[in-house]
C-alpha cells in the first residue's frame, strides 16, 4: 500500500476493539442517479434533524437554484426552485475549489470562471429544525441589473429571504434595508447569520472609530411581521491597552463568530492582554468562548483558558488555519510595503488566526481548541517558529475540560521532514477534519500549499492519538475528497470553509465506507480532478453519499451506506 503508516508513539494504537468485517463492495448501495444540466453543479448540501439530505443544485448560466430533498434511503421526497440574484464576478476563484492537498494540474481558466459563477455564494443557507432558510442581500450591481431587465421591486441593500418548510413548500419575503446609523461615523458590518423560529438573524458589528467604541447587535428579520428588529448583543469589550503593541501591533483579538445552536450563539477570540495595563507578550494568550441566547444576553456557559500546556511550551503560529464549521470573522487589513509594491494582509491570517483554532461540535455544544506548540513560556512573534508538537482540548460549554492532548512530533515523523515541514509560516497548508461517524479528528499539514507531501495525526474521541500517516510528494497520486454535509451553507471569501476529508488510502483501522469511496474514486480515473463525494450522516453508522464525478454537469450517483463501527473506546 502506498504511503507510510506507523504509530506516532511507535505502537500499533487502534480504536480499541475489532475492525469491521465488511468488504468495501458491501458498504455502498446504489439508490438513484441525478442527471445535471450541462452548466449545473452541487452548490451545497444540508443534513436535517429528520435525517433527510437537501441538495442545492446551482447553475452558472441561470439564477435558478433547485433544492432537492433526499430521504435516508436516497430517493427524492421533493424538489423546489429557488432564485439566486447575485453571481461571482468574472475571474473570481471558486470558493470551494482545491480544498484538499495540492492538485498537480489546474483546470482551465474558462472552467474556473464557470465554477465560480455556479457557486451558491452570495446565498447564505441555514436550517431551523427541518426547515431551510436562504438569505441574500441585494447588492448595487444586482439592483441595477434587475432594473435594466424591467424589475423595479428590488432595491440596493434590501434582504430577500426564501424559506422551505419540511415538505418543500416555499415562502418568500423581501425586507427593506435596515435603518441607517444615526451618524455617518458609525460603520456597520455583518459578521454572520443564522436562522431561528421567527426567521433570519444577522450578527452585526457597529464601530464608531472617532469615539473608540465597538458594539455588537443582532438584526432579526421576522418572517411573521416582515419587519427588522435590532437587539443589542452583550459581548464583552475587546481589551484595551495603553502601551505600544510593538511586535504584536497587528494582532487580531476581536470577537469572531463560532456558530449557532438552538438559543445558543457562540463567539470566540484569542487575546494578548486582559486590561489596559497589561503589556503584550508578558502573559499567556487567553482563548475565550462566549455564548449568548437569542435575545442577545449571556447564557450560563462560556469560558476563558490559557490552555495549561506543559511547562516550557506555548501555542505557536502554524500558518493560516482554515476556519471550519461556521467560524468566521470581519477582516482587518494592514499594508506591508516592499521595494516596488505593497501587499495587504488580513491580521487574522498573520496573527491570532494561526495560533490555534476553535471548532464547535454542534451535536454536543462542546468546543475543540487545537493547534501546534513550541518551546517557550510566553507568546512571541517569530517569522518561522519551530513546531514541537500538536495540542487539542475539548471543553464543555461551562469551560469544564472534557479531554486533552499534547503530543510531540515523533522521530519517525521528523525523519521525513523537509526544511519547512515543522516550521510555522503563512504558506503552510493545514487541514482539520471532524468525523461525524466516529467523533475522531484528523490534523494534517504540508510544508507549502504547492506540495503534495503531507503529515496527518488521527485522534480518537477521547483525544488519544491513534496513528500518524505520511504521504510523500510523488506524482500521479489520486486523492479521495469527501465534503461533509452540515446544517448550513455559508462559505464566504473572508471566513469559513467546508469540512473536507482528503486522503490517498484508507487503512484497515478506518471505517469500511472510506475504503469503499476510495475504490469508487480509483475507478473514476486520475483525469477527473474535480471528483468529489458529499457525505450526509444520519446516524453514527448510516447515511447517504452523493458522488459528483465532474465539477460542472454530468450525473450524480446517490448511495446509501451502512457501516459497522469500531467498538467504543
Amino acid at each position: 500500500m502506498k504511503g507510510f503508516y506507523c504509530s506516532l508513539l511507535g505502537l500499533s494504537l487502534l480504536s480499541g476493539g475489532k475492525v469491521a468485517a465488511q468488504g468495501p463492495a458491501e458498504v455502498l448501495r446504489p439508490a438513484q442517479t441525478i442527471a445535471l444540466s450541462p452548466h449545473a453543479t452541487v452548490g451545497g448540501t444540508l443534513v436535517l434533524p429528520n435525517h433527510n439530505t437537501v441538495l442545492l443544485l446551482t447553475n452558472s448560466e441561470s439564477p435558478e437554484v433547485v433544492a432537492q430533498c433526499l430521504a435516508p434511503d436516497g430517493h427524492t421526497l421533493w424538489k423546489t426552485s429557488l432564485i439566486r440574484f447575485g453571481q461571482a464576478e468574472p475571474g473570481a476563484r471558486p470558493l470551494l475549489d482545491n480544498l484538499g492537498f495540492n492538485r498537480e494540474a489546474q483546470t482551465t481558466r474558462q472552467l474556473q470562471q464557470e465554477k465560480a459563477a455556479a457557486e451558491l455564494y452570495p446565498l447564505r443557507v441555514f436550517t431551523d429544525g427541518n426547515e431551510v432558510l436562504v438569505a441574500e442581500h441585494i447588492s448595487e450591481e444586482v439592483a441595477k441589473k434587475l432594473a435594466k431587465a424591467g424589475t423595479t421591486s428590488f432595491q440596493e441593500c434590501q434582504t430577500y429571504v426564501q424559506r422551505l418548510d419540511e415538505q418543500g413548500a416555499l415562502t418568500k419575503h423581501l425586507f427593506e434595508p435596515r435603518a441607517i446609523p444615526a451618524t455617518k461615523k458609525l460603520e456597520s458590518l455583518r459578521l454572520a447569520g443564522y436562522a431561528d423560529a421567527n426567521g433570519y438573524v444577522e450578527v452585526v458589528r457597529e464601530t464608531d472609530a472617532r469615539a473608540g467604541k465597538v458594539a455588537f447587535c443582532t438584526m432579526h428579520y421576522d418572517l411573521k411581521t416582515n419587519t427588522v428588529r435590532r437587539e443589542p448583543l452583550e459581548l464583552p469589550a475587546t481589551p484595551e491597552h495603553t502601551g505600544s503593541l510593538g511586535q504584536f501591533r497587528h494582532w487580531y483579538q476581536e470577537w469572531a463568530y463560532l456558530g449557532h445552536r438552538p438559543n445558543q450563539t457562540y463567539f470566540c477570540r484569542r487575546t494578548l492582554v486582559n486590561n489596559a495595563t497589561d503589556k503584550p507578550g508578558k502573559q499567556p494568550i487567553t482563548y475565550q468562548v462566549y455564548i449568548a441566547n437569542d435575545q442577545g444576553q449571556a447564557t450560563p456557559g462560556g469560558f476563558s483558558t490559557t490552555l495549561d500546556l506543559s511547562k516550557g511550551t506555548v501555542p505557536m503560529y502554524s500558518g493560516a488555519i482554515p476556519n471550519y464549521g461556521e467560524l468566521t470573522h470581519i477582516p482587518r487589513y494592514y499594508v506591508q510595503q516592499a521595494a516596488s509594491s505593497s501587499i495587504a494582509y488580513d491580521e487574522w491570517d498573520t496573527s491570532a488566526g494561526g495560533v490555534g483554532s476553535f471548532y464547535l461540535d454542534r451535536s454536543t455544544g462542546e468546543v475543540l481548541v487545537f493547534g501546534e506548540y513550541g518551546k517557550g513560556d510566553l507568546p512571541a512573534v517569530d517569522s518561522r517558529p519551530e513546531l514541537q508538537g500538536f495540542f487539542e482540548r475539548r471543553y464543555a460549554t461551562d469551560g469544564r475540560l472534557v479531554a486533552q492532548l499534547q503530543t510531540p512530533y515523533s522521530e519517525e515523523m521528523r525523519a521525513k521532514k523537509k526544511s519547512l515541514s515543522f516550521k510555522g509560516h503563512p504558506d503552510r497548508q493545514l487541514r482539520f477534519y471532524f468525523d461525524p461517524l466516529t467523533g475522531h479528528s484528523r490534523y494534517s499539514f504540508s510544508s507549502r500549499s504547492s506540495s503534495s507531501e503531507s503529515f496527518s495525526l488521527l485522534i480518537d474521541r477521547e483525544l488519544k492519538v491513534q496513528r500518524y500517516e505520511y504521504s510523500p510528494s510523488t506524482s500521479g497520486r489520486i486523492y479521495t475528497n469527501i465534503q461533509l454535509a452540515e446544517s448550513f451553507c455559508a462559505y464566504d471569501p473572508d471566513g469559513n470553509t467546508a469540512n473536507l476529508h482528503t486522503y490517498e488510502h484508507a487503512t484497515k483501522e478506518d471505517l469500511p465506507v472510506y475504503a469503499a469511496l476510495e475504490n469508487r474514486r480509483l475507478a473514476a480515473g486520475a483525469n477527473l480532478l474535480d471528483h468529489k463525494f458529499y457525505l450526509s450522516a444520519s446516524s453514527p453508522s448510516t447515511g447517504l453519499v452523493i458522488e459528483q464525478p465532474l465539477s460542472i454537469g454530468g450525473t450524480l450517483n446517490v448511495y446509501t451506506f451502512q457501516t459497522e463501527l469500531l467498538s467504543k473506546n
